[in-house]
């Protein structure tokens, strides 16, 4: 009985987490679905990762969502734009991410190999804040 109250406040608390995260907007926006393959690049503009400041959160390359890429090093700027939310990638060979509690803009170099690649809130996750992307 202990251990179904205690899941059962776990459930409650994330609930109530999703709901009142601070967003102003009722509407939940993921990535988009748009296919390009970007090869790979370490001059200005690269790619650019985006969480916030609403249940959104992408990865783009000249505006078009990222879906493939070829191999190589990659700039990425990512712009985390919530507190609430935090830029979380993670694939072969490549972790990193931004704090939930920080905002702002930071930029890294990341060498992506041929895999699976994710790109997610680490909070909002099963709330749709999540995307993808193949190295191939």
């Amino acid at each position: 009985m202990p251990r179904t109250l205690s899941l059962i406040a776990a459930a409650f608390l994330t609930v109530a987490l999703v709901v009142g995260c601070g967003s102003k907007s009722s509407t939940k926006t993921t990535s988009a679905v748009t296919s390009t393959t970007t090869s790979a690049t370490t001059s200005s503009g690269g790619l650019v990762g985006t969480t916030g400041p609403g249940f959104t959160i992408t990865l783009t390359s000249g505006g078009t969502a990222v879906k493939t890429l070829a191999p190589g090093t990659y700039k990425m700027t990512i712009n985390d734009e919530s507190s609430s939310h935090n830029f979380d990638l993670f694939g072969p060979g490549v972790s990193k991410k931004t704090s939930v509690q920080g905002t702002g803009t930071v930029v890294w170099t990341v060498t992506l190999t041929k895999g699976s690649y994710t790109y997610q809130c680490d909070v909002h996750f099963a709330s749709g804040m999540i995307g993808h992307f193949t190295v191939a």
